[in-house]
C-alpha cells in the first residue's frame, strides 16, 4: 500500500490489534491539524495531544469514542498509555477527506476505498475492528470485499446481524459479525449521529466488555515457573 491511514505513530503491538474504522476523515481531526502537527512525536490514540496540540483532546469523535471505551469497562490510559492502548489503530474506510461524507456513501463500495481499507487489514491483520458508522459492516457484505477480507481473517463464523436495544429516545442498530481470527462490531458513527445517546451504547456493554476482555488476554504476561 502507498502509505499508512493512521492517526498516530506505529506500535509493534498494533500487529494482530485493535482497529478503531470510520468513514473517512471528517470535519475534525488530524487531516484538519494544520502545520503546527509534529510528526516526529510518538503518540497513540488517546494522547494524540502530543502530536496535533492540546485541541486533540476536545475533537468530538476522539473523545466519544474514548467515553465509550470506558462504558465498556475499557477506560483508556491517557497518561501511561500500556500495550491495549499501544494496540489500538484508528483509520477510516476511505482515503479520503469530508464532513459526513458529504451524505454519498456510495463511496465505500468504490473498488479503491475497499482497496484501501483491506490493505490496513492486511497490513495490521486485527483480531478485533470497530467501526464507527453504521453503513462500514453493509459495505463489508459486498462479494469481492467479504472474499479479500476471509482471505486474511478467516471465514466467517457468525453471520451478520444487527440488534437494538429497548430504549426510551431514539434507538440505533449495532451490528456483529465474527470471523476465525476477528471480532467485528458496527456502531452508529460517534459525532454524526444525531440523538446518539451514551445511556443507548451502555446497553450494548455485555457484549462489548466480553469482546474485549478476550481481545485483550493476548496482553496478560505468562505466568513465571512455579508460580
Amino acid at each position: 500500500m502507498k502509505r499508512l491511514n493512521i492517526a498516530h505513530s506505529e506500535w509493534p503491538e498494533q500487529q494482530g490489534g485493535l482497529m478503531i474504522c470510520g468513514y473517512e476523515w471528517g470535519g475534525d481531526g488530524a487531516a484538519n491539524a494544520g502545520s503546527s502537527v509534529n510528526d516526529t512525536i510518538s503518540c497513540t490514540f488517546v494522547n494524540k495531544e502530543l502530536r496535533y496540540g492540546p485541541e486533540a483532546l476536545d475533537w468530538p469523535y476522539d473523545k466519544r469514542i474514548r467515553k465509550w471505551f470506558s462504558l465498556w469497562g475499557w477506560p483508556l490510559d491517557h497518561e501511561n498509555p500500556g500495550p491495549f492502548e499501544r494496540s489500538i489503530i484508528q483509520t477510516n474506510w476511505c482515503d479520503t477527506q469530508n464532513p459526513r461524507m458529504n451524505g454519498d456513501y456510495t463511496l465505500l463500495w468504490q473498488p479503491e476505498q475497499a482497496a484501501n481499507f483491506m490493505g490496513h487489514v492486511a497490513y495490521f491483520r486485527p483480531r478485533m475492528i470497530l467501526f464507527m458508522g453504521s453503513k462500514l459492516i453493509d459495505a463489508l457484505q459486498a462479494p469481492e470485499t467479504l472474499e479479500k477480507f476471509e482471505g486474511v481473517v478467516g471465514k466467517c463464523v457468525s453471520p451478520c446481524r444487527t440488534v437494538q436495544r429497548p430504549f426510551d429516545g431514539i434507538r440505533f442498530k449495532v451490528g456483529y459479525q465474527s470471523f476465525e481470527r476477528c471480532e467485528v462490531t458496527c456502531f452508529p458513527h460517534p459525532s454524526a449521529s444525531r440523538g446518539l445517546s451514551d445511556s443507548y451504547i451502555d446497553l450494548f456493554s455485555t457484549e462489548i466488555r466480553s469482546r474485549l476482555n478476550s481481545y485483550a488476554a493476548r496482553f496478560s504476561a505468562p505466568l513465571s515457573a512455579g508460580t
